[in-house]
C-alpha cells in the first residue's frame, strides 16, 4: 500500500480551487446563473460540483497511484466532509466512503481500458 501524505487542508484548498474552475465553466456554459457563489449553490448543486471536481482532480493524479491500493478514499472522503465547515453545510459531513470509491472506480476502470496493451498496436 502506499500511504500518500497531504493534510486535509492542504487538499481541501486544492478541491476549493478546482471547484471554482468547474463553477466558472458551469457558469460560462449556463449551467449555474453568473454571480453565484458556492455558498449560493443549493446542496443538490453543490454536491454535483464536488463530486466533478473530485473526479478531475483524480484524473490528474498519477496513474499510479490511481491503480494501487492508497489511502485516497480516505483523504478524498475526509476532505470533502471538511468542507461542511468552510461551506457551512452539515450535510458534508454525511458524505459516504462509498461514493468517493465509486468515483475513483470510474476513474481506475477508464484507465484500465485505455492502457490495454492492444490499444498501442495501432499508435
Amino acid at each position: 500500500m502506499i500511504e500518500i501524505k497531504i493534510t486535509i487542508d492542504a487538499a481541501l484548498s486544492l478541491l476549493l480551487q478546482r471547484m471554482k474552475v468547474e463553477l466558472k465553466v458551469r457558469q460560462k456554459s449556463g449551467l449555474v446563473a453568473p454571480g453565484f457563489r458556492l455558498e449560493d449553490l443549493m446542496y443538490k448543486d453543490l454536491i454535483a460540483l464536488v463530486e466533478a471536481s473530485v473526479f478531475d482532480t483524480v484524473f490528474l493524479l498519477p496513474v499510479e497511484l490511481i491503480r494501487t491500493e492508497t489511502n485516497l478514499v480516505q483523504i478524498i472522503t475526509d476532505t470533502i466532509r471538511a468542507l461542511s465547515r468552510v461551506l457551512h453545510r452539515e450535510e458534508f459531513l454525511l458524505y459516504k466512503k462509498e461514493k468517493t470509491q465509486r468515483i475513483i472506480s470510474i476513474v481506475s476502470s477508464r484507465l484500465n481500458k485505455s492502457l490495454k496493451e492492444s490499444n498501442f498496436i495501432y499508435n
